[in-house]
């Protein structure tokens, strides 16, 4: 029997002798996770088991059962539409998603970030595939002899400590491993930043505004990276593009504005540094903004850089 005054889920007054709550239909007694069932505490915010997260991270409500969205804050995040997914890559098992052709203003929309994201640029994104999620180090271990992670906590966590040159060898080898008529690929900048934005929308995160219920970092994280997918979705169905891990780009790092307007393509200046993009588990939200933008060289390697793949449509 539940002996508190309100639900613990939506905070509706109840009676002690109530089983279950009359405006949200959750039950009043014992804690469990729902995702796997062990007791928890009116406290808890991710079980320790799991790692599902229990309660919402903007309001402190208790998420229904099987839910990752608390029903009281979802009102104030744009829509989602989650993309289905296109295809599932044979050797690694990882899920993509189709990113439909489109025109977006690409840079800081909002005025809090380094001159390097200015001036804004209007950049045309032919349809392209992207992954779900980061590459994992199951993923990464089905394909490569050698796991280089910090954070070997399992198949569904993040590989990192990968540079650019490694993740180029990567992708070289599942190309040879999965001959297909289209190779897979790094995302270019501006694809990756029009894929953050579920399609190009105002988003200062990949989802929206509010950077708990999407993104792992400093705040959040635990000092660590985090299985992937347990945060939300952008609007496009993809998993972790703020936060997490940093996410290598095809395109050299060049301080201003790379893309003109027009149609995007790759930077082809010279230049020893690469892009980086989304930010990390050991950093702040603004690291983690989806206009935020680094470099690195291309065999410059650590705990929080990972990438995910691309693959063109066409």
């Amino acid at each position: 029997m539940n002996t508190g005054s309100s639900c613990p889920v939506c905070g509706e007054a109840v009676k002690t002798i109530w089983n279950v709550c009359p405006a949200c239909e959750a039950p009043l007694g014992r804690l469990t996770c729902p995702g796997c069932g062990i007791d928890v505490r009116e406290n808890w915010k991710i079980c320790p088991e799991c790692e599902k997260r229990l309660k919402c991270p903007v309001c402190g409500r208790r998420l229904p059962p099987g839910q990752a969205e608390c029903p009281a804050c979802r009102k104030t995040e744009p829509e989602k539409t989650e993309t289905p997914v296109a295809f599932v890559e044979p050797v690694t098992g990882m899920e993509f998603v189709l990113v439909p052709a489109g025109t977006f203003q690409m840079g800081d929309l909002y005025g809090d970030g380094w001159d390097n994201e200015t001036p804004l640029r209007e950049v045309c994104i032919e349809s392209f595939y992207l992954a779900r999620h980061p590459v994992t180090q199951g993923a990464w271990e089905k394909v490569m002899e050698e796991n280089p992670s910090m954070f070997r906590k399992g198949d569904s966590h993040p590989v990192e400590q990968v540079s650019w040159l490694d993740a180029a060898g990567f992708i070289q080898r599942l190309n040879e491993l999965a001959p297909g008529a289209t190779p897979f690929r790094l995302p270019t900048e501006a694809e990756w930043e029009f894929a953050a934005r579920s399609g190009g929308r105002k988003e200062l995160y990949a989802g929206g505004d509010h950077i708990d219920g999407l993104a792992w970092y400093s705040e959040n994280s635990g000092g660590s990276t985090r299985p992937v997918g347990l945060k939300a979705p952008n609007g496009l169905g993809l998993f972790d593009m703020s936060g997490n891990v940093w996410e290598w780009c095809q395109d050299v790092y060049v301080p201003g504005a790379i893309v003109g307007r027009g149609l995007d393509r790759p930077a082809q200046r010279k230049g020893s540094d690469r892009v980086i993009r989304g930010g990390s588990w050991n950093l702040d939200a603004w690291s983690a903004r989806c206009s935020r933008r680094f470099g690195f060289p291309e065999d410059y390697f650590g705990a929080g850089l990972g990438f995910r793949l691309a693959k063109s449509a066409g």
